[in-house]
C-alpha cells in the first residue's frame, strides 16, 4: 500500500494542476492568447533552464554503468525507429504522427523517476536511476525534436538538413548540452545564479501541467479516441511489460531492474505537450495523451512494482 499512497500521491498534484488550468479557462482567467505566449515561454526559457539545471546537479560519473545505459538508451532508441516504421501505416497525418509517436516513448522520468526510486530503494539504490536520468533526458529531447521536425506540418517530403538545424537550434538541446557539459566539469555557478536559475527552472512542470488543463477541451477528443487509448496502451501497459521481461531475461535485478521499469512506465512527459504545440504538431491529442497516461499510471506504476516486489525481482 506504501507505493499505492507513493504512486497515488505523486500524481494527484499534477491532475490538480491540469483541472486547475481547465477551471481557469472555464471563468476565462486565462485564454488561448496567454496559453500561447506562455508555452511559447516555457519552450525557450524554463525548460531549457530545467533541464540545465537537472543534469548539471547529477554526478553522472559517480553512477555510470555501460550496461544499464546501453540497454536503456538502445530500447528508447528502438522503440522510436519501431513506431517510425509501423505507425505511419495506421496513422494518416503528419500532426498525429509525431504527437503519437513522441507521447508514446516520452516518459515523465524527470518528476518521477528521482523520487519513485528514493521511495522504493531509499538513498543506496538511488545510483541508477540517477546514472540514467541525464543521459535519458538528453535522449528524449533528441529523438522528439528529430521526430516532430520530421513530421513537422503535413509535407510529405522531409528536408533532412532543416531537420538537423532544428536539432542544433532547438533550446531544450542547448540547455541539455551545457548542462551535460557542467555536469563532466568542475564548473559551479556562483551562488546567486544557482538560485534564479532554481526559480526559473521550478516554473517550468507547474505551469506547463495549467497550461495543459487551459488548452484541454472535450471537443477536441473527437476523432482521436482510438489514437489516444493506442498510446496510453503502448505507453503503459505493452511497452513496459516487453521492456521489463527483456530486462530480467538479461539479468537486471534490484534497482537497475526498478530505474528500467520506472523509465518505461512512467506517464507521457508534459514537456512533449510544449513541444507539440510549438513545433506545429497536433497539441490537442499530445496533451490528451499526457493527461491520459498520467492518469493511468498511478494504477499501472502500483501494478507492475507489486508484481516485481512479490517476485523478489526489486
Amino acid at each position: 500500500m506504501s507505493v499505492f499512497w507513493f504512486a497515488f500521491n505523486g500524481i494527484a498534484p499534477l491532475i490538480l494542476l491540469v483541472l486547475l488550468g481547465f477551471f481557469l479557462k472555464q471563468i476565462k482567467l486565462i485564454d488561448q492568447t496567454m496559453i500561447d505566449q506562455t508555452t511559447s515561454f516555457l519552450f525557450k526559457v524554463a525548460f531549457p533552464v530545467s533541464l540545465f539545471n537537472s543534469i548539471n546537479k547529477i554526478e553522472i560519473r559517480d553512477y555510470f554503468n555501460p550496461s544499464l545505459f546501453i540497454f536503456a538508451i538502445g530500447t528508447i532508441v528502438g522503440i522510436v525507429v519501431l513506431l517510425m516504421l509501423i505507425l505511419p501505416r495506421f496513422v494518416t497525418g503528419n500532426k498525429q504522427r509525431g504527437a503519437m509517436i513522441q507521447g508514446i516513448y516520452r516518459g515523465n522520468y524527470l518528476l518521477l523517476g528521482y523520487p519513485l526510486a528514493q521511495n522504493l530503494f531509499g538513498e543506496s539504490g538511488v545510483g541508477p536511476t540517477a546514472m540514467l536520468l541525464p543521459m535519458v533526458i538528453f535522449t528524449y529531447n533528441v529523438l522528439a525534436v528529430f521526430v516532430l521536425e520530421y513530421y513537422r506540418g503535413e509535407e510529405t517530403k522531409v528536408n533532412y538538413l532543416k531537420v538537423l538545424i532544428g536539432l542544433v537550434k532547438n533550446p531544450l538541446i542547448i540547455g541539455a548540452i551545457i548542462g551535460a557539459v557542467f555536469s563532466w566539469s568542475p564548473w559551479t555557478l556562483p551562488v546567486f545564479l544557482s538560485r534564479a536559475v532554481d526559480d526559473v527552472g521550478k516554473i517550468a512542470n507547474p505551469m506547463a501541467l495549467i497550461m495543459l488543463g487551459g488548452q484541454f477541451s472535450w471537443n477536441r477528443l473527437e476523432g482521436r479516441i482510438s489514437l489516444l487509448a493506442w498510446a496510453i496502451s503502448l505507453r503503459e501497459f505493452i511497452i513496459p511489460t516487453l521492456t521489463t521481461l527483456a530486462a530480467v531475461a538479461l539479468g537486471f535485478r534490484g534497482p537497475e531492474l526498478g530505474a528500467l521499469f520506472i523509465l518505461f512506465a512512467s506517464p507521457t512527459a508534459v514537456t512533449s505537450f510544449i513541444m507539440a504545440k510549438t513545433m506545429n504538431s497536433d497539441s490537442d491529442l499530445a496533451s490528451q495523451i499526457v493527461l491520459g497516461t498520467t492518469l493511468i499510471s498511478g494504477f499501472s506504476l502500483f501494478l507492475g512494482v507489486y508484481t516485481l516486489r512479490t517476485l523478489a525481482l526489486i
